[in-house]
């Protein structure tokens, strides 16, 4: 019993934990179906939000600092296991500005083990989005 005991603590202290897990956040919104939020790391801002838009992810980006580019003019783009799948800029029905992912990025997001977001933002790195289930899920729903 005290060696079945050992062999579980030992097997849940070795399986590597997302610390990001906790930023994000996930919910079906009545009209719109899955949506993934991901938040700052205090959790008191919306970093960025994806929904499932025509059978495509796409994704809103909220963060914003001093001297950063108008949303039209932002070149947004996602990592995914270390591939790298643009964004492209349109305006949705409701007047927000969306990055949609490429199929090709969609697919690879739906067996996605990292994410990364790359958005302006003042340290000039990508959001480390970390493993990212909320997203993968919503990946998967999408089509």
């Amino acid at each position: 019993m005290l060696i079945a005991a050992v062999t579980a603590a030992l097997t849940l202290t070795a399986t590597p934990v997302d610390e990001r897990s906790a930023q994000w956040v996930a919910h079906d919104v009545s009209g719109e179906g899955p949506v993934a939020s991901f938040l700052s790391w205090n959790f008191t801002s919306v970093i960025t939000r994806a929904h499932c838009a025509d059978g495509r992810v796409t994704f809103q980006y909220f963060y914003d600092f001093p001297g950063s580019a108008i949303p039209s003019e932002r070149v947004l783009a996602v990592t995914i296991d270390n591939t790298d799948y643009s964004l492209t800029h349109s305006v949705d029905e409701m007047d927000r500005q969306v990055y949609t992912l490429s199929p090709e990025g969609q697919a690879a997001l739906k067996q996605a083990r990292n994410v990364d977001f790359h958005a302006p933002n003042e340290a000039d790195e990508p959001w480390y989005l970390g493993q990212s289930a909320a997203l993968v899920t919503l990946a998967r729903r999408c089509g």
